[in-house]
């Protein structure tokens, strides 16, 4: 069954396009049929991450009605998975793709995948912080029930998801079987490199740019992430 994997978290800055770029990592180092489509147009992190590598990485500004159409055109015509990294108040675009799609403005998601059985996967990424933990609350409530849901921890601070845990949405979460997994911090000065050279996880580990020290570091990165993805299904 095809794959549609939304990189959500509402909040700019909650480490969206991380994971979206080691997840595109994993899958096409895996072998995985992936369309990636960046959704941010401010900052297209994926596509920078990826345009190098002979990859066709999709810019859509799904924060327009034309872009919410171009979407549901590269859904339902890829011939694999599909993953879209969201920007910023993403849940404006999730909105729009909840409607019965008569609409100009938007079209049924959920009618989608049920033409192209396809199946709906949100990563939902999160810090320590109430931002996110918030709009994660709220689209709980507004997404059909159908949706299947994977909380991405970000653990870029060196403290505990006390709200996170202590909140009536992980026993929400925990009550819908969804999986938590994590994503461990990569060495910031790995992570300028990749930045400023136009690298990701598959081509920094054969570029001259880093060191052997560096690249190892990659490689775990790719390998812990491989291993979240497991705990979370997504990969064998």
């Amino acid at each position: 069954m095809k794959q549609i994997f939304f990189v959500h978290g509402d909040k700019g800055g909650v480490g969206k396009t991380e994971v979206a770029k080691r997840m595109a990592a994993v899958m096409l180092q895996a072998g995985r049929t992936v369309t990636l489509v960046d959704g941010d147009n401010k900052n297209p992190g994926l596509h920078a991450a990826f345009e190098h590598s002979g990859l066709d990485v999709q810019r859509i500004n799904v924060m327009t009605a034309a872009g919410r159409d171009a979407l549901f055109d590269v859904i339902a015509e890829a011939a694999g998975d599909v993953l879209i990294d969201l920007p910023a108040r993403g849940s404006d675009v999730t909105e729009r793709l909840n409607r019965d799609g008569a609409s100009e403005d938007g079209f049924s998601l959920e009618l989608l995948l049920r033409e192209i059985d396809a199946e709906l996967r949100i990563l939902f990424v999160i810090d320590q912080t109430r931002p996110p933990l918030a709009a994660l609350r709220d689209e709980l409530k507004a997404l059909p029930a159908t949706t299947s849901w994977i909380i991405v921890r970000n653990w870029r601070e060196e403290r505990d998801f006390d709200l996170f845990d202590k909140s009536k949405t992980k026993a929400d979460l925990d009550a819908r079987g969804a999986p938590i997994i994590d994503l461990v911090r990569l060495d910031p000065r790995v992570n300028d490199i990749l930045e400023n050279e136009g690298l990701n996880l598959i081509s920094a580990q054969t570029s001259d740019t880093l060191s052997m020290l560096q690249k190892m570091r990659v490689k775990a990165a790719v390998r812990s992430w491989s291993e979240q993805m497991k705990i979370a299904g997504l990969i064998e």
